[in-house]
């Protein structure tokens, strides 16, 4: 019985890195979405294109601090539990902004 309770043990860590490389992945490509989105912005100057960079900034620090949180299990509190929901808030605001303003 030891020995499978420590085979899931092991298979649960290797999910939680492999959970934490994927918000790494996926903070690298929000940050080319970002480049891209303040390139655009310096180009055209158009406002829609602001509140975009500025998702894509809230988004990036979201899933680093995601991938952070999922390396470092230490720094899980329930703050940053509601920091966490806060900038994904902020994400759907400035996303929405970008859409409805004119």
């Amino acid at each position: 019985m030891d020995f499978i309770s420590s085979i899931i043990i092991l298979q649960i860590q290797a999910l939680e890195h492999l959970e934490g490389f994927v918000y790494v992945l996926s903070g690298i490509f929000s940050s080319i979405l970002l480049a891209l989105s303040i390139y655009a912005y310096r180009k055209r100057y158009i406002k829609k294109i602001l509140y975009a960079v500025f998702a894509f900034v809230s988004f990036t620090i979201y899933l680093f601090f995601e991938a952070f949180e999922n390396f470092y299990p230490i720094l899980e509190t329930s703050y940053t539990d509601i920091a966490a929901a806060s900038i994904t808030t902020l994400v759907l605001l400035f996303f929405f902004l970008a859409i409805v303003k004119k």
